[in-house]
This record gives structure tokens, sequence and C-alpha cells, in this order.
């Protein structure tokens, strides 16, 4: 059986993508299992969560549901909203997913306006269909896209990105996304570390090590992910 793996993004009105948008300093990563939602909001502004808060909470009460529990974890913060209330939000695009028989591997992250999903889709023709549903009721963009043959779904679940990014600081989980965006990593390079520390204001040797601390620490920690890779 052949599995198609899409990241994908799209804007359209929500009321939870609209908080993003109107606070898009924050990440908000959403889990629902259509009796519970639990919101994870990464947020640096204390002051400025203490009025999302209180949007959330309007929110909720605007789809018949409410906050029951919060936690804070800097610099996060998990709200559970009892009593799922998408099926009070007009033009969601979940049941689209389901509808085109594909399965959304949660969380999805909203930020700046804009929605993040990752699928799976067992078959080209959902594929196809799924755009054509999804570009009725939104802008979307695809981010990714890979056929794995033959695949088993659990591979695609194994590892989380607490295991991969975890151990990195911010510098270096920084100099890390900044090498990727640029194109420090295609074939052949479009930038240079000297260009990119040039961005940045640094010497090229103190980029270079966050880089290279970035690709240790995630290179170690998929070390027994590749070694069970070369034993199937």
């Amino acid at each position: 059986m052949v599995l198609y793996e899409i990241g994908l993004k799209l804007q359209h009105d929500c009321p939870y993508n609209d908080l993003s948008r109107r606070y898009p300093s924050f990440v908000i990563s959403q889990w629902c299992n259509s009796g519970n939602d639990v919101l994870e909001i990464t947020c640096d502004d204390l002051d400025l969560f203490e009025r999302l808060q209180k949007d959330i909470q309007q929110l909720a009460k605007s789809l018949g549901t409410r906050v029951v529990r919060k936690s804070f974890s800097r610099p996060h913060v998990q709200l559970v909203v009892q009593n799922c209330g998408c099926e009070n939000i007009r033009g969601r695009v979940t049941p689209i997913f389901q509808k085109n028989n594909c399965l959304e591997i949660q969380p999805c992250v909203m930020k700046g306006g804009w929605e993040y999903y990752r699928l799976i889709a067992f078959s080209e023709k959902d594929v196809r269909k799924l755009f054509g549903q999804l570009e009725k009721v939104a802008q979307v963009e695809v981010i990714s896209r890979r056929t794995i043959p033959a695949g088993a779904v659990q591979e695609l679940f194994m590892i989380s990105t607490k295991t991969l990014f975890g151990e990195l600081t911010g510098k270096q989980l920084h100099a890390l996304l900044l090498a990727l965006e640029s194109g420090y990593y295609h074939v052949p390079k479009k930038i240079t570390t000297e260009e990119i520390a040039k961005r940045l204001n640094l010497p090229r040797t103190t980029y270079e090590e966050h880089l290279r601390k970035a690709e240790s620490k995630i290179l170690l920690a998929v070390t027994p992910y590749v070694q069970m890779g070369t034993r199937a």
C-alpha cells in the first residue's frame, strides 16, 4: 500500500486561528478528540498572554464550552477546553480531511493567521479531491509532500519533536532554522555560512559553532532510529 504524507498550511475564517492572527508572536497547538480540546500556547509575553486568556474564555463561552484546567511550564501554557466546541465552528476543515479518507496527525499548529496540518492519505485520488475541496474554502499552500511505498503508518509516529529538538538551545535552534530556510542544505547550496552570519551580525565561526552543535545533537538523537533502519 502506498501512503502519501502531506504537510500543508491554510488560511480561512476560524475562531481559534483568528486568535493567532491577533497574537502573531504566539504559537498555538491544538489537540482534539471531539470530546475535549487541549490548547498549548507558546509565549514569552505574559502580559499579552493575560489578554489572550480573556479572549479564549470568551470564545469558549460562545462555543458553548469552557476552560476547565490550566497548567504552566515556561514558555508553554496548556489549556484544557471541556466539551469540544468544534461542531459550532463554521467552515471547519477537519470534516474535509475525514471525508477524503485522510488521517490528521495532530496537533494542528496555528501561527500568524495560518493553520499547519500534517496528513496521511491512502490514494492519489483522495489527495486530488482533498485539495479540490480545501481550495473552495481556504487559501492553501503545500509545505511538503512525499510518497511512502509499502509503508507502515506507525513509522510516521515514532519520533517526537522533544526527542529531536529538546536539547537544543535557542541560539542553536535559530541557527539551524535559518540555515534550512536560506537554502544552506540544498544541493547545490544557495548560501554560505559566512553570508548567513553577516545577516545575523555574527562572526562566521560563532554562527558555525551554533549550527554544528545543533546538527550534532539532532544526529545523536536520531541515531537509534538510523540503527533500526539498517537492521530492517
